[in-house]
């Protein structure tokens, strides 16, 4: 979005909002009824979009009170849970986990376990913001209990994304590649192509890490294969570069530059100008100079016809 489009949405949103406060004023005069709580909520969360925290915070305090009166329990804790968004838009994140502990309580009252899902990993992520990291890691912990429990598989992926993001800050990497070996199988379960692809390089970058470059390459063949299958061209090139850099690892050079003359290939078909450019770095690096680059390109190229 233009800086122009973005002035122009707070444009709108200000004489929605303008417009909004004047109906206020005719619903007060039937008393602060539900009609009127409604308009109020509505009002809070355009301020909340045009950044007028503070009115906001105000407003939905309004609304929380109202429930709090109705012993209306489901409205206490959407109000608590729009407050936490707000505190953490306002980097209050302290208060926003407090507003995440009220609203999730609730929820686990009434056994709304979705909405519990979700109070789990804002307050995870406020743990990540204020860096208590052991905190969040077993916050994100109870979330993938709950998620595993509930067969919710696309947000368990959101857990586990999250706790391998703490684990490789903590550089806690056998943990890391446990996860890894979760999100794999719950891609799986799902069908999710890229998603096990990309699980499966990540599996063959933390074995090459750590010198186990046979382990690496089974799991950078399963991705390259992976890949093929689904016919992911760019994934194939990446595929078949972790392939041919592991490949050389191993002491295996000839085959080595297979992999990326195979991978320069399909780069030059779609075009991906990076690509092309590392492979060539890489290819010169195992002592090919250009012209005999293209001599193998021009002989891969045979073999396929």
């Amino acid at each position: 979005m233009t800086e122009n489009e973005t002035e122009f949405k707070k444009e709108e949103l200000q004489q929605l909002l303008n417009k909004k406060l004047e109906n206020l004023k005719e619903l007060e005069e039937f008393g602060k009824n539900s009609n009127y709580i409604k308009e109020l909520s509505d009002i809070a969360l355009i301020q909340s979009q045009l950044e007028k925290f503070r009115d906001s915070e105000k407003n939905y305090i309004i609304c929380l009170k109202h429930f709090k009166k109705q012993k209306d329990r489901l409205g206490q804790a959407a109000v608590y849970g729009v407050l936490s968004i707000l505190f953490f838009k306002e980097g209050e994140y302290q208060r926003s986990i407090e507003s995440y502990e009220n609203a999730y309580n609730i929820y686990e009252e009434l056994k709304q376990v979705q909405e519990q899902i979700t109070c789990l990993k804002g307050i995870g992520n406020n743990y990540i913001k204020l860096n208590k990291l052991d905190e969040a890691c077993d916050t994100f912990l109870n979330c993938s209990a709950l998620c595993s429990d509930s067969n919710d598989i696309y947000n368990l992926l959101d857990c586990l994304g999250n706790l391998i993001l703490i684990h490789e800050k903590m550089e806690r990497w056998d943990i890391v590649f446990e996860l890894y070996k979760k999100s794999l199988k719950a891609f799986k379960e799902i069908n999710d192509s890229k998603g096990i692809i990309t699980s499966y390089f990540n599996l063959g970058i933390l074995q090459k890490k750590n010198n186990h470059f046979e382990r690496a390459l089974r799991y950078f063949k399963k991705g390259t294969n992976v890949a093929i299958d689904a016919n992911f061209t760019e994934l194939i090139i990446r595929g078949l570069s972790y392939v041919g850099e592991t490949l050389f690892y191993l002491g295996e050079i000839k085959e080595a530059k297979d992999q990326y003359i195979k991978a320069l290939y399909l780069a030059n078909k779609i075009k991906a100008e990076n690509a092309k450019v590392q492979l060539c770095v890489l290819l010169n690096s195992l002592g090919l100079q250009d012209k005999h680059i293209l001599e193998e390109l021009k002989k891969y190229e045979k073999s396929r016809k």
